[in-house]
């Protein structure tokens, strides 16, 4: 089993279980796990780092795959989503 987690910072957890969705997978009975086809993510509670006086959310993602391949183009879909560019 391949495993990626990863930290994101400065998008709800409501925004990221919504690319999680758009990018194939389906809700479980629960509301951390979601399944996709050959992959699964779990998407942890909402935390929060403080900065500069202003609260960013940081949500924990980690994706599961049996094949390595597939979950590296799970990841790239997923990073597609959160990629943010600003100046």
């Amino acid at each position: 089993m391949f495993e990626k987690e990863l930290q994101i910072r400065g998008i709800s957890r409501s925004n990221i279980i919504n690319y999680v969705l758009q990018i194939g997978a389906l809700e479980t009975s629960s509301d951390s796990i979601f399944k996709g086809k050959c992959w699964s993510c779990e998407v942890s509670e909402e935390g929060s780092l403080y900065i500069f006086q202003s609260v960013i959310p940081m949500v924990t993602v980690t994706f599961t795959s049996k094949d390595n391949d597939i979950l590296d183009k799970v990841i790239v879909n997923f990073r597609k989503k959160t990629f943010r560019a600003g100046g």
